[in-house]
């Protein structure tokens, strides 16, 4: 009946082209296989189902074939020796429990030894769990999960019953995820890999739930609130791996009634305290776990998420705790990315991992150790809006005074409906963020990162138009070409594009690290903070556009050139920063401090480019000027 199953493990597993799957997970979907199954295959030395035993003859066997597979580690020969066994005592027609125990033991050394992620990262959505069961599992399973859906009458085999206590005693959460994640080929269990991770979890916690009446949560949850069973269920990874056979064995039918309610409500194991340092921690250890079971794409993107999901939205603190600890983590996580993009040895990685976990480990105690006083908040409050807000004030006041300047007040509508109109992008933006769609950390940063290279290739074009303005032959040109009419429709379009970019790409970031900030409470300080620094920055903008109206006109044209034209190097050094934060660009570490107000980061890729549109400024200026006396149109 499944003997395609194996085949497509097989695929996905590295022994074929492409891998589709993780490795770990693949191996772990065998063993709960030989668990549950086998025990109803072979009773008292005797076979059952000759089809079935053979099948799992072949499990058992794959079993033991990827376990020799897998990265080289100090356990593997233990784990190959369990393996041999464990094929061994199903080729010879042992007891059904002994295979199961075997087959269990197994699994959770593989666990320990590899450290494969068998947990969510957050206590799944129930809710959600319950709607995607309705809408993808019940015509075949039924709406109670008895195996009686309309859509599984005639089915071989059968939907499985998620109510028989003789099959589910033996399944785990993590069981049910692996089967939702994989399928099984050759039957009517499609998977559900498409589906993302988060709602995968979902599904299997509910799932695995249905096993259980109200009467068995309701006595766990008295239990669990009086304090007992903490021993058992001390986080996520230990509730996804328990099974009711298992926990019983344990600590008896009141351990089930724990196991009950907690998988109907795993948020009681939610470590709610959490900081993004944790979260950067967990998903950096989720990297190094991936990249020593071969999984090198999935180690980079982990090792991507715990900057962009972690260590990003405490940027604030660590900048108040320690000025010098913020690009320390940063330069330590950049090249342990790099060093997993690069294939280095697993030494090297483990070494990097090491360091970077005591760095930060070190960090969120001394950011626990500080209270976030109200002038702390208050400072903080006021350095992101005024760090976020200059470039884009400088670019904003700089064409605000050029209008004013050249006598164009109708293009200053044009201005501000362009920042007016990114700031009510990125306020929809975060809210659809937060409320109807997910965007990672990595989505985030490649939007940034493609909006300001965007906006680099614009300021750069404006601020060699507004150079070759800058000497008298051809601004007396400019001006008797524009004396009698506005300016024209595709160049007011051109500012309004300035105005919008060079906003935009600040919104969303902004609008992060004050929702991080607001977590800490001080939600007037923080308020106060913001504003002050809103007012500084009207006030730096009112000053640049006061004091350009006293330079003479060619002097005002060439600084405002040459200011529009290092925010277009500063941009470009930003957006490649951010596509490599990203994942989505190479980053070679090169020695040298991080400038973030200048776009400067130590990269070979960033630092590249900003040399190479030096090169191109100068060489543009430097022709621009030589033709200065040259007429020319506007």
């Amino acid at each position: 009946m499944l003997r395609l199953f194996v085949a497509a493990l097989l695929l996905s597993t590295g022994l074929a082209a492409r891998a589709e799957a993780p490795q770990g997970q693949v191996i772990l979907h065998l063993l709960d296989y030989v668990a549950v199954e086998y025990p109803g295959v072979v009773r008292e030395g005797k076979v059952l189902d000759e089809g079935e035993y053979a099948e799992q003859v072949e499990f058992s066997g794959n079993v033991a074939e990827l376990i020799a597979r897998l990265p080289a580690h100090p356990g593997q020969p233990a784990l190959a020796a369990q393996a041999a066994s464990l094929a061994s005592d199903v080729r010879v027609k042992a007891e059904g429990a002994r295979v199961a125990a075997a087959a269990g033991a197994l699994g959770q050394a593989l666990i320990r030894a590899y450290g494969f992620t068998v947990a969510p990262r957050a206590a799944p959505d129930l809710a959600r769990g319950r709607a995607l069961y309705l809408e993808s599992c019940s015509a075949c399973h039924g709406s109670q999960g008895r195996g009686d859906g309309p859509a599984g009458v005639g089915l071989e085999p059968k939907p499985v019953n998620f109510n028989d206590p003789a099959r589910q005693d033996r399944r785990s959460v993590l069981a049910l995820f692996n089967t939702t994640t994989l399928g099984i080929p050759g039957t009517s269990m499609a998977a559900f890999g498409a589906l993302p991770e988060a709602d995968r979890w979902a599904l299997a916690f509910f799932t695995a739930g249905l096993l259980f009446d109200d009467t068995h949560r309701e006595a766990g949850q008295s239990a669990w609130r009086a304090g007992q069973g903490r021993d058992l269920f001390p986080s996520l990874a230990e509730l996804t791996a328990a099974t009711p056979e298992s926990v019983r064995a344990r600590g008896g039918e009141p351990a089930v009634a724990m196991l009950a309610w907690l998988r109907a409500h795993p948020e009681g194991l939610s470590p709610g305290g959490s900081t993004p340092l944790d979260t950067a921690l967990a998903a950096l250890d989720e990297s190094l776990t991936a990249y020593r079971t071969g999984d090198a794409r999935r180690a980079h993107e982990r090792a991507v998420a715990a900057y962009l999901e972690g260590v990003e939205l405490a940027e604030a603190r660590l900048d108040a705790a320690d000025r010098d600890l913020r690009p320390r983590i940063e330069a330590d996580m950049l090249a342990f990315r790099a060093a997993i993009q690069r294939a280095a040895p697993l030494a090297e990685v483990e070494a990097r991992h090491g360091a970077l976990a005591t760095l930060l480990r070190d960090a969120r105690d001394r950011l626990q150790g500080v209270t976030a006083s109200p002038g702390a908040q208050f400072a903080s409050a006021f350095i992101i809006i005024a760090r976020e807000g200059l470039e884009a004030v400088l670019v904003l006041a700089a064409m605000a005074a050029f209008l004013r300047r050249t006598g164009r007040k109708e293009g200053v509508k044009w201005l501000h409906g362009g920042w007016i109109g990114a700031l009510a992008l990125g306020g929809v933006t975060w809210w659809l963020a937060s409320r109807l769609i997910a965007v990672s950390g990595a989505q985030r940063e490649v939007t940034e990162g493609v909006v300001a290279l965007l906006a680099a290739a614009v300021l750069l074009y404006v601020g060699f138009w507004l150079h070759s303005k800058s000497y008298g032959q051809r601004w007396s040109a400019f001006i008797k070409s524009q004396v009698s009419g506005a300016l024209g429709r595709g160049t007011l379009w051109g500012l309004a594009l300035v105005s919008f970019m060079a906003v935009y790409r600040e919104v969303f970031e902004t609008v992060l690290f004050y929702q991080a900030l607001l977590q800490q409470g001080g939600g007037s300080v923080v308020l106060a903070g913001f504003a002050t620094g809103c007012a500084v920055l009207v006030a730096a903008a009112l000053l640049i556009v006061r004091f350009s109206a006293r330079l003479p006109l060619g002097a005002f044209f060439a600084a405002s050139s040459a200011l529009l034209a290092l925010m277009a190097v500063v941009f470009a050094g930003q957006g490649v920063a951010a596509l490599q934060e990203a994942g989505r660009l190479p980053a070679t570490p090169v020695s040298g401090p991080t400038v973030a107000l200048l776009g400067i980061h130590p990269t070979l890729q960033g630092l590249g480019l900003q040399g190479a549109l030096l090169l191109f400024i100068a060489v543009l200026f430097y022709l621009n000027t030589r033709d200065s006396n040259r007429p020319a149109a506007a």
